[in-house]
């Protein structure tokens, strides 16, 4: 009801600058993670480094095969993502996802990212994370 009541102000707002609001497709988010992101925010809520190096070796030894007219193919790995069946995954998830917010947060608190409000005494609203179905 929160999204749809800003988009609606959106397409009545009138004046020089406008508005903006990103929709961004998470269902297929967990292949597009990318490791180094995924590495730095381990770092920063400080584990161990040798937790660290466990979780990506979890993460980045995976390989992959295909089977192609009735035949594997060679095995391969990917460069990116995390798998959707592992445990390990959907923490990872919510931890890159929880570093993308305090992002957003930061760009709000220096001035690069202005929030909408909803109404003259309503709230202020940055952003919005809804998962319907990641896992």
């Amino acid at each position: 009801m929160v999204t749809q009541e800003i988009l609606h102000k959106c397409r009545l707002a009138k004046g020089a600058k406008g508005f903006m609001a990103w929709k961004i497709d998470l269902s297929k988010a967990y292949d597009k993670l990318n490791w180094q992101f995924i590495e730095q925010v381990l770092y920063e809520i400080q584990l161990p480094p040798m937790l660290i190096k466990l979780n990506m070796s979890c993460v980045t030894t995976v390989s992959y095969q295909i089977i192609v007219n009735g035949e594997l193919s060679n095995h391969f790995s990917a460069g990116r993502g995390i798998r959707q069946c592992d445990p390990l995954s959907p923490y990872l998830f919510v931890l890159c996802m929880e570093k993308l917010s305090h992002q957003i947060n930061s760009a709000v608190d220096f001035g690069q990212w202005k929030p909408i409000a909803s109404s003259q005494s309503g709230p202020s609203v940055f952003h919005l994370f809804f998962a319907d179905d990641l896992i």
